[in-house]
């Protein structure tokens, strides 16, 4: 017999309907878990836009309160240092006023400053610009919320801005710094200048008056030298200027005394021997620009006509001739300096005029074992700038008061008759022992001087109204 096992059986009814509460429980379970998790989140979110939102608010707000005392703070720390940049551009800008003369470097100082003041000047415009914070709607049906839109205005700066004053600061500044290297560089060669003149003229004249008569210049020289071992970037031109002017003016002093004195003794040595321009009618016969071959036969004729002249040579021709200089010096005659190359003397700077003045002495010392004490300036140009530079090179200027013109006539005859028509007490005759002709012209101008009752001397004896 077989047996079967019986087909299963369906689960009785109310079993299954309990199965359905259980999964439709389960889901409605999850639906609310799921809707309190998304609350849960929605909340956390909306939160912090709301803490966004505030602090935003806040930001905002904060800005707009202190943002004109911000504004206003930032640019008046800006005028400020202007200010003071101005102030010492200014002062230096003035203190360097014909001393810095190069435009391209004081040009830009000038420009700087005017930009500087014109932004100084503007009135000043503190602009405002408007911050938003968006409004925040909160997208919950169940509990609606909206936070508005807020609106704050905010000074947004200053109009002209900081940095445009601390950029006019900084070109000023730059341009300063320029001018103040130049002011010194400036101050340093002009100091170095006048030492050099201070040391040349304690040697010059530490044989002639003693070493007593030069300690203030001695003095004034070694605070100088002082300076200028220090360098051009150590150099005060407040310092150095007053020093430089004080060597200037000691050695000036000097030598002014000197002159006087070399003049004084001449000329109380002439009246020793009969001769006294103050009484007598004196004239001086003088020659520029030799010398020449031509020089040697004008000493033969002065010579024949006990006649005394004033040689004012030229240094580059007295350096080539020594030999001809030393015999118008043993003739009796006067030797003086007519500068080394004869250039016009005023459009030279400083150093220029003296060089062409001290190489010219050189020359000369180096033929006769004498210093000229007498400068004819070529062309007669001279102002006071190069009279000053003379005199500290111990030179005394002389020009001419009567002009045969013989450089141009190239006529013994007429520069003869010149001589006759203009000549009166006291004149300085120029011509020139270069030109054959001025040579010619001599022997009759010394017999017509002299039949006229005039004497013959050499140009520092003759008398001006000065003298008396």
């Amino acid at each position: 017999m077989s047996t079967a096992s019986p087909a299963a059986q369906p689960p009785p009814a109310h079993h299954r309907r309990a199965r359905w509460w259980y999964v439709g429980g389960a889901v409605v379970l999850l639906v609310a878990a799921t809707a309190v998790v998304g609350g849960i989140l929605e909340h956390r979110a909306w939160e912090e836009a709301v803490a966004d939102y505030d602090a935003e608010v806040a930001r905002v707000t904060d800005e707009a309160e202190g943002s004109r005392a911000r504004a206003e703070g930032a640019y008046e720390k800006s005028l400020d240092a202007l200010e003071d940049t101005l102030e010492d551009g200014r002062r230096t800008y003035a203190d360097s006023e014909g001393q810095v003369a190069d435009p391209a470097v004081r040009e830009p100082l000038a420009d700087a400053l005017d930009h500087a003041r014109q932004l100084r000047a503007a009135d000043v415009v503190y602009p405002s610009a408007t911050r938003v914070v968006e409004e925040v709607v909160r997208p919950n049906p169940f509990f609606p919320e909206t936070l508005p839109e807020v609106r704050v205005d905010v000074v947004d700066g200053s109009n002209p801005a900081p940095a445009e004053l601390d950029d006019a600061a900084a070109g000023v500044a730059e341009a300063t710094v320029a001018v103040a290297d130049a002011h010194r560089q400036w101050a340093f060669d002009e100091l170095r200048s006048a030492t050099t003149e201070g040391r040349d003229a304690l040697a010059d004249l530490r044989p002639q008056v003693g070493e007593g008569a030069l300690e203030r210049l001695g003095d004034a020289v070694t605070d100088a030298e002082e300076i200028l071992d220090a360098g051009p970037e150590a150099v005060d031109p407040g310092a150095a200027v007053p020093l430089r002017d004080r060597v200037l003016g000691t050695t000036h002093s000097l030598w002014s005394a000197r002159l006087a004195r070399i003049h004084e003794e001449r000329r109380a040595a002439a009246r020793a021997d009969g001769v006294d321009c103050r009484v007598a009618r004196c004239v001086a016969l003088t020659f520029d620009d030799g010398p020449v071959a031509d020089t040697r036969r004008l000493l033969r004729i002065l010579a024949r006509k006990d006649a005394p002249a004033t040689f004012f040579m030229v240094g580059d021709n007295a350096a080539e001739r020594p030999e001809i200089v030393r015999a118008v010096a043993d003739g009796g005659h006067l030797v003086a300096n007519h500068s080394w190359s004869h250039p016009q003397l005023t459009s030279l700077d400083d150093a220029a005029v003296r060089e062409q003045l001290r190489s010219t002495q050189d020359a000369i010392f180096e033929a006769t074992g004498s210093t000229p004490f007498l400068l004819r300036p070529p062309y007669g140009d001279v102002d006071g700038r190069v009279r000053s530079l003379a005199t500290r090179t111990g030179l005394d200027v002389v020009l001419w008061s009567l002009d045969t013109e013989d450089w141009r006539t190239r006529d013994a005859q007429e520069t003869r008759r010149r001589v006759r028509a203009q000549v009166e007490a006291g004149s300085n005759i120029l011509m020139h022992d270069i030109h054959p002709s001025t040579v010619d012209a001599v022997p009759e101008i010394v017999d017509d001087l002299r039949e006229e009752g005039y004497v013959l001397v050499t140009a520092d004896l003759l008398v001006s109204e000065a003298d008396g």
